[in-house]
């Protein structure tokens, strides 16, 4: 799968680096020299993003950003949650928070002192 954009074409294209030595004549120096010139590649930024089609179905597609931010795609609206889904997927977001841990925490600390409360009850019980 090539790196190029389905909307509009935009692919990887060539050029060259060149490395200089020297100061610029603008800067006081004799001018800049060049001692090395390598082919590079300019790549665009291409995403795979789900996309609204003119015939109203929704696809992938790879499509750069420059057309994602200038609107010549344009992405399915979002689904709506059902309200019990919604209902338990903050339920299980609200038991990551801090406090909810802290809750957790002395709840079992809590659990853990009467066990062992009984342990020793029971134990005293058999000696005595």
């Amino acid at each position: 799968m090539s790196r190029e954009c389905e909307s509009c074409g935009k692919k990887t294209t060539f050029g060259n680096t060149i490395a200089r030595r020297g100061l610029p004549k603008y800067k006081g120096g004799v001018g800049l020299k060049t001692t090395g010139i390598s082919r590079r590649r300019f790549k665009p930024n291409v995403q795979r993003i789900r996309v609204l089609t003119s015939e109203g179905s929704v696809r992938r597609m790879k499509v750069c950003t420059k057309c994602i931010r200038s609107g010549k795609v344009r992405k399915p609206v979002r689904r709506e949650i059902p309200e019990g889904l919604r209902a338990r997927m903050r339920a299980k977001e609200e038991l990551k928070s801090p406090e909810a841990r802290r809750r957790k925490k002395a709840e079992q600390a809590e659990r853990r002192r009467k066990r062992r409360a009984e342990a020793a009850a029971r134990a005293a019980a058999k000696q005595g």
